[in-house]
C-alpha cells in the first residue's frame, strides 16, 4: 500500500470567494478541502497541457501566440 505524503498550507480568500467554494463543495458532497485541491490541480494539468502544447508547436517551427491558439482552439 503506497502512501501519498501531504503537507498543510494556509490561504486567504475574500469572503466572497470562500462562501462560493463552500456553495459549490455542498453543491457537489465533498469537502471545501476536496473542492479546492480538485479545482487546482485541474488548473495545474490546464497550464501543463498549454505548455506543451507550445513546445510542440516550437518544435513543428509553428508558434503561434497565446491569444491566436485561445481564438483557434478556445
Amino acid at each position: 500500500m503506497s502512501s501519498i505524503a501531504t503537507v498543510n498550507t494556509s490561504i486567504r480568500l475574500k469572503k466572497s470567494l470562500l462562501d462560493r467554494v463552500k456553495e459549490e463543495s455542498k453543491f457537489q458532497g465533498i469537502s471545501q478541502n476536496a473542492y479546492i485541491v480538485g479545482v487546482l490541480a485541474e488548473k495545474i494539468q490546464d497550464q501543463e497541457d498549454y505548455h506543451e502544447a507550445i513546445e510542440v508547436l516550437k518544435k513543428k517551427n509553428k508558434a503561434i501566440s497565446r491569444e491566436e491558439m485561445l481564438k483557434k482552439y478556445a
